[in-house]
C-alpha cells in the first residue's frame, strides 16, 4: 500500500481529479515530449461533462500557455473510466504521438500503455483487518505502524500539511464576494465568523467554529486557491474541520499531527481497496471517506485504542453510504461547500457515538464498509456521479 503522501497533496482547487490530476497528466505530456509544436485534448466522460465548471479546460489552457493547444468536449463516447484524457502531441519534426491518461480522482494518475516507473509500496500490508492484527502483536498503536513504515520526514511533511490547511482557512475566512463562475454565489464563512463574533460566547460554540473552518477552505477551493486534498479537492474542508474541534477541545498540537498521520492511513486505504473518485462512486467516496478520516483523527487525538479509532471511521462511512455528487452546472459549490461542515460535525457524532459503543461488540467492519461503499458506487446511476445532469444539478440551474 502507498504512501500517505499520495493522499494529502497541496495544489489549486477546485476538483483533484479535474483540475490537480489533469495538471500532473500535462506535465506528463511536456516531460515525455520535449519539442511540441502543438497539442489536442480529448476530454470524456465527467471531464467532458463537468469540465468547464471545474476549470478543466482552464487548467489546460495554463499548463500549455506555450503552445497551441485544442481542447475538445465528447459528451458521447463511452470509455472505461469516467475520467479519461486523450492527447494528440505534434512535435517540432510534425511527427505525430498519442497518449491516454485516466485521472483516478484525489490528483492520481495512470498512464495507458505506459511502463511507469516503479513506485514503492510504504505498507506492507493492505487491510485495515492486517494491519490491525499486526498491531496487536506487535502491541503498536496506528500512528506507531504508520511512522514504522512512512519515511523519516513524515511528521516534517505533516507539519506542512497542517500549517497549509490553517493557512487556508485564514485566507477563506477573511475574503469576500462571489466565487467564480454563474451562480453568483456569495462567499459565507467571513459574513459566518462576524455573525459569530457578535454572538454572546459565539467564537466558544465548537460546532460553529467548526462550520467556519469547513466553509472557509471549501470556499478556497471552490475558487481555485490553495488546498490540501484529504482526501480530494471538494472534501477539503472536512478534514481541517475537525482539527478545529481538537484545537478548541485543548488537544496537543503534537496528537493532532498524530491524528493527521492515522486520517491518512485511513484514506489511503480507501484509496486502495475502494475510490476518493466522486466521477467513479459518487460523493460518498469523497466526503465519506473524508468524514471517515475525520472521525479517526479525533479518536487517536482523543487516544482511543486501535479497535475504537476503526470503529470510529466505520461508523463515519457507513452513514455516508449512497451520497451522490451532483454538483450543480459543474461547480464544486452547491452543495459541496456546505456539506463540507456537514461532515466534518457528522464525523465529530461518529466519535461520540464510538465513545458510548463497545467496540467489542461491532459486526461491521471499516473493509467492509469500505467495500461496500465501492459496490454502491459502481451500483449509483452514472447520471450521479459528477455528471451534473441530475439531481440537484438537474433541477436547479
Amino acid at each position: 500500500m502507498r504512501s500517505i503522501r499520495e493522499l494529502y497533496i497541496i495544489g489549486h482547487g477546485p476538483s483533484s481529479s479535474h483540475t490537480m490530476g489533469v495538471a500532473f497528466a500535462c506535465d506528463f505530456i511536456k516531460e515525455k515530449y520535449k519539442n511540441i509544436k502543438e497539442v489536442k485534448v480529448i476530454l470524456y466522460g465527467s471531464l467532458a461533462l463537468t469540465g468547464k465548471g471545474h476549470l478543466t479546460d482552464y487548467i489546460i489552457k495554463e499548463e500549455f500557455k506555450e503552445y497551441k493547444v485544442d481542447i475538445e468536449f465528447n459528451f458521447t463516447k463511452k470509455m472505461s473510466h469516467p475520467n479519461v484524457m486523450e492527447f494528440y502531441i505534434l512535435d517540432n519534426k510534425n511527427t505525430e504521438h498519442y497518449e491516454r491518461i485516466i485521472s483516478l480522482g484525489g490528483g492520481s494518475i495512470k498512464v495507458i500503455k505506459h511502463k511507469n516507473s516503479k513506485k514503492h509500496d510504504v505498507f506492507p500490508h493492505n487491510s485495515l483487518k492486517e494491519i490491525l492484527s499486526y498491531c496487536k502483536e506487535n502491541n503498536l498503536s496506528l500512528v506507531e505502524y504508520v511512522k514504522k513504515y512512512e519515511d523519516k520526514h513524515i511528521e516534517e511533511y505533516m507539519e506542512k500539511i497542517y500549517s497549509t490547511m490553517e493557512e487556508t482557512r485564514r485566507i477563506g475566512i477573511e475574503k469576500t464576494g462571489l466565487l467564480p463562475g454563474t451562480l453568483k454565489v456569495p462567499r459565507k464563512a467571513h459574513v459566518m465568523y462576524e455573525r459569530a463574533t457578535s454572538i454572546e460566547n459565539g467564537m466558544d460554540d465548537i460546532n460553529i467554529r467548526i462550520a467556519i473552518t469547513s466553509f472557509a477552505i471549501a470556499e478556497e477551493n471552490a475558487s481555485g486557491g490553495i488546498i490540501v486534498t484529504a482526501p480530494t479537492c471538494g472534501s477539503a474542508g472536512v478534514v481541517p474541520g475537525t482539527i478545529t474541534y481538537c484545537i478548541m477541545k485543548g488537544i496537543s498540537h503534537k496528537k493532532i499531527i498524530d491524528g493527521l498521520l492515522v486520517a491518512g492511513l485511513f484514506g489511503i486505504l480507501a484509496k486502495t481497496n475502494g475510490s476518493v473518485s466522486g466521477a467513479e462512486c459518487g460523493c460518498q467516496a469523497e466526503i465519506g471517506v473524508a468524514c471517515a478520516m475525520g472521525a479517526s483523527l479525533i479518536a487517536t487525538a482523543l487516544d482511543f485504542s486501535n479497535e475504537a479509532i476503526a470503529q470510529s471511521a466505520e461508523i463515519a462511512l457507513e452513514h455516508s453510504l449512497g451520497l451522490t455528487c451532483d454538483p450543480v452546472c459543474g461547480y464544486v459549490q452547491i452543495p459541496c461547500i456546505e456539506r463540507c461542515a456537514m461532515y466534518a460535525l457528522k464525523a465529530v457524532d461518529a466519535v461520540t457515538l464510538t465513545k458510548l459503543l463497545p467496540s467489542s461488540d461491532a459486526k461491521v467492519t471499516f473493509d467492509d464498509i469500505l467495500k461496500t461503499m465501492y459496490l454502491t458506487g459502481k451500483d449509483i446511476k452514472k447520471e450521479y456521479k459528477e455528471t451534473s445532469i441530475s439531481g440537484l444539478a438537474k433541477l436547479i440551474k
